[in-house]
């Protein structure tokens, strides 16, 4: 901005007038080059202006348009030959190569090369920056003037004022008694003060640096001061990118006490950047943090890095239980030397592939916590991927490094994963009339040691109930074709016929171990294994119009013909266990949520769908059916010989399924509902149910999730898993809002997560402050107790061009007794 309003103040159009025969009413007229005698011309140089002089724009010189002419409307024109002065008398005004200016007089003395513009002055910019001011006085190349009672409006909706600016050997400017603001004035009071405005008794601007330096500034919120500046700086808001440093961010923690982290921005090159973020912590030290990235024709990586040696490693000894030596770890222990490592990149390689990596690395898992390094995490993932997508393809190969973040994850319990294929195709003809695809799918993965499900039903006497993860090596190469084609008869009814082969090769070598052996052989294995099936799907869609919209009744039936699935239990089960059965997998191929497993057996699937559609744009739908296994081995009852007993307590167990259904309701384009259920066979018991709704009605935001799942003590639920979550946000005026949430557990009986706040929702576009204060268990770095709370606060302020300012608190506290829920985690 204010290189900006400098360009339009100082650096605009040399109005330069020059001798002519007197007239007055001049209107739409080129103005001519008036005679002059020969050797004062010599002497003074050209004396039309337009011819010589430059123009400073930013702080750079712009060339002119050669053939740019200047067109005047002014009332009268008086020409002062003895004295070289030409006086436009307005209003007038003047257009010149793209500017413009408007003033009750102009007045250029070609002796002295001045200009000078009086009375209601008014500049316009090429880029429409508008600089108002009750007079102007420049040189007629602008390296030096004097305005008075300036007022700036750039096209980026930020402000100025001044009582009186001058300029300076081209490339300083000096404003006194000024003002700045990126704030909209108010509508209904314009004297009314900005939301935020920043008063100095000096704000000096340096083209050659584009910086601009504020003396003895004053920052008002409201019309209120509330901080004292001496001296301030920032870089022109116009420039993009600059060096310098950037607005701090303060913290606590009972860990590292009170933190200040004070980044610096280091343009390195056009194409290249880095920030280096020292954080001081009045408990550990100093932690240097630093970001640098680098653009490149074919793509971007960005490269990030944490490190500290603490002063106090002790503070962290909360996180360890001394009273059991052999438990699990749950913090850092005395390790002085904490890091964190992250990068990630993208390159394209032409428009159809690209590859590229995200990659993190830690010394422990409890660091990007503790120094709340890059937005705390429960997740951390490391991939390297080649990707490519075609018309009808689509390719990915990557490999898989996870880490867990919380006190439940055990690194030589968690797999490396390489590599890891998918590919896809669809044929663009028809086969047989009907859509031919096919799938490949390849896996390999190893880990250290065995992950187990606990349970209090368990086989063995650690009550182990099954291996989520198995030691060993294991890898899967599979790969299936899928055929169908759509037949709709005279009657209306739609026809489907499918078909589908697949083959899998697998091979397994598990880690030889006695709790290992009571789900899993652990003799090293490779085997084929084959599935097909054909089948028919059947819809008749019954139609009807009222008066309020359309009806639409569809019953729906589907029946599979397939063999029975075969070496269950043979081999591990790393991505099939996640299996949900509700309305939206009623009618799939296949149940089963991974390659791993693949579903066997005939079975018929059967189900009603229900819609309105109502003129109005409401919609309602719902659908409900019903599973049975017509012959053969059904694969969900097998799931006790699958060492992560996949399919057990699923409702596809028996012959026939659960009851399921979902429904969604739209009455309006602000309100939605929707919902799945599951219910018993026998006796329609609640199995399993999600509730969920968003709704905005005028000011106010509001959605409700609502979850119950029965117990599954197969695979070791012991208990019924109930909790609801909502949340709403009100907007006190189109701007400012207030909001929070809750998330309620039914096993607790209490809220194990709440938060609250307001903000100012980036009103009038130039400022966004937010408060919110989050209450919940902590799972990640808690003290030995499952009961530890942590209570944050948080606060942050963005002011537009200028930048944000943030700090945090972060304290936990046990709202029980010493005696009460410990921890009690025995090593496994």
């Amino acid at each position: 901005m204010v290189r900006v309003f400098v360009a339009a103040l100082l650096g605009s159009t040399a109005l330069a007038l020059t001798g002519g025969a007197s007239f007055a009413q001049v209107a739409n007229e080129f103005i001519p080059a008036p005679p002059h005698d020969g050797e004062t011309s010599k002497a003074r140089g050209p004396k039309n202006p337009l011819a010589g002089a430059s123009v400073v724009d930013g702080g750079v010189a712009a060339r002119r348009d050669p053939n740019a002419r200047m067109l005047m409307e002014a009332k009268e024109l008086i020409y002062d030959y003895d004295r070289e002065i030409v006086t436009a008398v307005g209003p007038v005004d003047i257009y010149y190569d793209g500017r413009a200016l408007q003033a009750d007089r102009v007045i250029y003395d070609q002796k002295n090369n001045r200009v000078r513009a009086q009375g209601n002055a008014k500049l316009t910019e090429r880029d429409g920056t508008v600089a108002y001011a009750d007079s102007l006085d420049l040189t007629d190349d602008f390296a030096d003037g004097v305005v008075r009672s300036l007022r700036i409006e750039t096209v980026d909706r930020t402000r100025f004022a001044a009582a009186q600016g001058r300029r300076e050997g081209g490339k300083l400017s000096v404003f006194d008694r000024g003002v700045y603001t990126a704030c909209e004035p108010c509508r209904e009071n314009p004297e009314k003060p900005p939301l935020w405005q920043i008063k100095a008794k000096r704000i000096i601007f340096r083209e050659d640096e584009k910086m601009v330096y504020y003396e003895d500034a004053t920052f008002e919120l409201w019309g209120h001061p509330i901080a004292w500046l001496p001296f301030f700086s920032h870089p022109d808001p116009s420039v993009k990118r600059k060096s310098g440093f950037l607005a701090p961010s303060f913290g606590r923690s009972s860990d590292t006490g009170l933190t200040m982290e004070t980044p610096y921005f280091w343009v390195i090159a056009p194409n290249m950047d880095a920030t280096i973020s020292p954080m001081f912590s009045s408990k550990q030290g100093v932690m240097m943090k630093g970001e640098f990235r680098h653009r490149l024709v074919d793509g971007a990586y960005t490269i990030r890095a944490a490190g500290i040696h603490q002063l106090d490693p002790g503070e962290f000894d909360d996180k360890l239980d001394p009273g059991k030596p052999n438990s699990l770890t749950i913090g850092p222990g005395d390790a002085r030397d904490r890091w964190a490592f992250q990068t990630f990149g993208k390159f394209d390689i032409n428009h159809q592939w690209s590859w590229g990596w995200d990659v993190t690395l830690y010394s422990d898992k409890w660091v990007r916590g503790d120094y709340d390094l890059w937005g705390a995490s429960r997740t951390s993932v490391s991939t390297v991927y080649l990707q490519g997508q075609g018309d009808r393809s689509w390719f990915d190969l990557r490999a898989y490094r996870f880490y867990g973040m919380t006190r439940y994850d055990q690194q030589d319990r968690l797999p490396f994963a390489a590599p890891v294929l998918d590919y896809n195709y669809v044929f663009e003809n028809p086969v047989q009339g009907g859509e031919l695809a096919f799938n490949i799918n390849a896996a390999s993965l190893y880990r250290e040691d065995s992950e187990y499900r606990r349970g209090r039903l368990g086989l063995g006497p650690r009550n182990d109930v099954a291996v989520i993860g198995a030691a060993g090596t294991y890898s899967r190469l599979s790969a299936d074709a899928q055929w169908r084609r759509r037949f709709i008869d005279p009657m209306g009814q739609v026809w489907t016929p499918f078909a589908f082969v697949r083959g899998d090769l697998i091979y397994s070598n598990p880690d030889n171990g006695p709790r290992l052996g009571q789900f899993l052989d652990s003799d090293q294995d490779m085997a084929l294994r084959g599935m097909a099936g054909v089948g028919l799907e059947y819809r008749y869609p019954f139609v009807a119009v009222s008066s309020f919209g359309t009806h639409t009744i569809e019953p729906i039936a589907q029946i599979l013909l397939r063999p029975n699935e075969t070496h269950v239990g043979d081999f591990p089960n790393e991505d099939a266990q996640s299996l949900m059965f509700d309305d939206t997998t009623l009618f799939a191929w296949d149940k089963f949520t991974g390659y791993d497993r693949v579903e066997g057996g005939s079975r018929a699937n059967v189900g009603v769908q229900y819609s309105l559609n109502m003129d109005s744009g409401a919609m309602f739908s719902v659908m409900a059916g019903q599973s049975y296994q017509l012959f053969g081995k059904n694969s969900f009852a097998e799931g006790d010989r699958d060492p992560s007993r996949a399919g057990l307590d699923s409702g596809l167990e028996s012959t026939r399924s659960d009851y399921v259904a979902g429904m969604t309701l739209v009455p309006t384009k602000d309100l939605v509902l929707g919902g799945h259920v599951r219910m018993d066979e026998k006796n329609f018991s609640l199995r399993a149910a999600e509730l969920e709704g968003r709704a905005t009605l005028g000011r106010v935001q509001g959605n409700l999730v609502y979850g119950r799942y029965d117990k599954q003590p197969k695979l070791g639920y012991d208990d019924i898993r109930e909790g609801v979550l909502a949340g709403a946000r009100v907007f006190v005026t189109k701007d400012v809002y207030v909001g929070g949430g809750a998330r309620y557990n039914f096993d607790l009986k209490e809220f194990d997560k709440t938060q609250i706040g307001f903000g100012i929702n980036n009103i009038e576009d130039c400022i966004s402050l937010a408060f919110d204060y989050i209450r919940e268990y902590d799972v990640d770095t808690s003290v030995r107790r499952l009961d530890s709370i942590d209570h944050k606060f948080l606060v942050r302020m963005d002011l537009r061009t200028l930048g944000g300012l943030s700090a945090s608190t972060s304290t936990a506290s046990d709202p029980f007794d010493s005696e009460t829920k410990t921890m009690g985690l025995a090593s496994q």
